[in-house]
């Protein structure tokens, strides 16, 4: 009689277990991330193994991509392959009136939006002209000045800083962020080693 009544109650026991609700799983950011950057990965167009294949192709590519005659299309599937999901540009701007400088963090397709009206009718042609490098392992950090004109050998309509992250995979070389000032923006020259205050 007592085996009877353990087993009823192991079996009471378990059809109750079954049939208490299942405790929701935690949402992991974490793993989310890594799923939507795959995800995005996926999706991006493929890029130029002659443009991703060192530090200096990389930044060759990104120069190169968004300069051009006012009218000319410019690649901008070759400037998407080049950006990292998540990738930012982040120009410093002084708004009207301000005293104070603002980040204004745009996406690499916000960018392209931008750059299809305004080369419609504006050329825009940014050289680097000096560079200093800091590197950990894939981890690479570049200080890039720039020179910017109208045409190819127009004045100069403006100089400054690209601050550039990328980062190596193991494939091949990434854009993860372009964070920059223009000696306009900043009150300030470029000096010639941007390390200096």
């Amino acid at each position: 009689m007592s085996r009877l009544l353990v087993a009823c109650a192991v079996l009471l026991g378990a059809t109750s277990f079954a049939q208490a609700p299942a405790v929701p799983e935690k949402p992991n950011p974490l793993k989310a991330s890594a799923e939507r950057t795959q995800a995005a990965l996926a999706r991006l167009p493929k890029a130029k193994p002659e443009d991703v294949k060192s530090q200096d192709a990389i930044l060759k590519a990104l120069y190169d991509v968004i300069s051009g005659p006012a009218g000319a299309p410019r690649d901008w599937q070759r400037f998407r392959s080049l950006f990292y999901p998540g990738a930012q540009l982040i120009p410093l701007a002084k708004p009207p009136g301000a005293t104070t400088l603002a980040a204004r963090p745009i996406t690499p397709e916000d960018y392209v939006t931008w750059g299809q009206e305004s080369t419609a009718t504006h050329g825009f042609f940014e050289k680097e002209i000096a560079r200093q490098t800091h590197a950990f392992g894939a981890l690479v950090q570049v200080m890039s000045t720039y020179e910017a004109r109208g045409t190819q050998d127009g004045p100069l309509i403006a100089k400054g800083v690209n601050s550039i992250q990328l980062f190596n995979d193991g494939q091949r070389w990434w854009v993860m962020n372009i964070f920059w000032i223009d000696e306009k923006t900043a009150g300030l020259a470029v000096p010639k080693d941007v390390t200096q205050k």
